[in-house]
């Protein structure tokens, strides 16, 4: 496991696009070879999404860089910089439309309606995946919304790519605006994948944005219904700064669209300079105020 992670890098000067086309190919080579996407450490600043809630749960977005503490591999790092001001933001939303979602693509159409729905028109932009064994692009990046149509194509077929296209649709929208999210919406089976489970901290090493898993299912049994969502999904989720939740119903897709477009529009940006050490920095960031509670990324690579 080499170099820095695809966390979002802004640089002090404009990347060339030769520079910006290298890197690229540089992380796709990477990524089949190792799980791994390899970022050069002449970058001068990481920055990673923040979410701040405090005891009761709620969203707290009046921080300023004297509240926050960071630690890289257990030093503490001085801040650069935190950005919390309003912006526009970017969703991707990668929706499963494999055989194992036979049965649950009305309940995706609708999440997936749901979260687009919540955002700003002319501000915010979206757009739209879909896999099966093959990622496929059905609408590219638009700040205009129409979704009446946008799925009505999708049909449930064929295996499960699961991994690879959280991994390739990572990849596509890494250069998108600074507030930005990758929604994936799936039954959590993964059947054909050539990455395996035992990938997924490369796999969210190398993401760049916060990924929210929403896994579709349908039970009866409220015990299970209110259950969260655990195992390797979780995992990706949360080491990438984003969340996993379970949707089973209506009032499921609403809550699960509420709470990301929430979350989306509180993230705040917290920039660093990174180490020189080669290997994994492990990340800590947090509040100086008590009782209130970060979710971020878990660290990053360095070559």
């Amino acid at each position: 496991m080499r170099t820095v992670s695809y966390l979002t890098v802004y640089p002090m000067r404009k990347i060339s696009c030769l520079a910006l086309l290298t890197a690229v190919v540089t992380a796709t080579t990477a990524a089949q070879e190792s799980g791994v996407i390899v970022f050069k450490s002449s970058i001068e600043q990481v920055a990673v999404a923040a979410l701040v809630r405090d005891s009761r749960g709620r969203l707290v977005n009046d921080l300023k860089t004297t509240d926050f503490e960071l630690f890289d591999d257990g030093q503490r790092r001085p801040l650069t910089n935190v950005w919390s001001e309003p912006s526009p933001a970017s969703v991707a939303i990668l929706m499963d439309a494999s055989g194992s979602m036979s049965g649950k693509m009305a309940r995706a159409r609708e999440t997936a309606n749901a979260l687009v729905t919540g955002l700003k028109p002319g501000s915010d932009e979206v757009a739209f995946y879909t896999f099966d064994t093959t990622l496929r692009e059905v609408r590219p990046f638009s700040k205009t919304f129409s979704i009446d149509e946008t799925w009505a194509a999708t049909r449930a077929y064929g295996a499960t790519s699961l991994w690879d296209a959280i991994a390739e649709t990572a990849q596509r929208i890494s250069d998108r605006q600074r507030r930005r999210a990758l929604v994936v919406i799936t039954d959590g089976v993964d059947s054909a994948s050539t990455m395996k489970p035992a990938d997924v901290s490369a796999i969210a090493s190398s993401l760049d944005v916060p990924v929210y898993i929403l896994v579709i299912g349908f039970t009866l049994d409220e015990s299970i219904r209110e259950a969260p969502v655990r195992g390797p999904l979780a995992d990706l989720a949360a080491w990438t700064g984003g969340d996993s939740l379970a949707v089973n119903d209506t009032p499921g897709a609403l809550a699960a669209a509420q709470q990301l477009l929430g979350e989306l529009h509180h993230q705040y940006i917290v920039a660093f300079e990174p180490g020189t050490t080669p290997g994994w920095h492990a990340l800590v960031l947090r509040a100086r105020k008590p009782g209130l509670f970060v979710r971020a990324r878990s660290g990053y690579m360095v070559k």
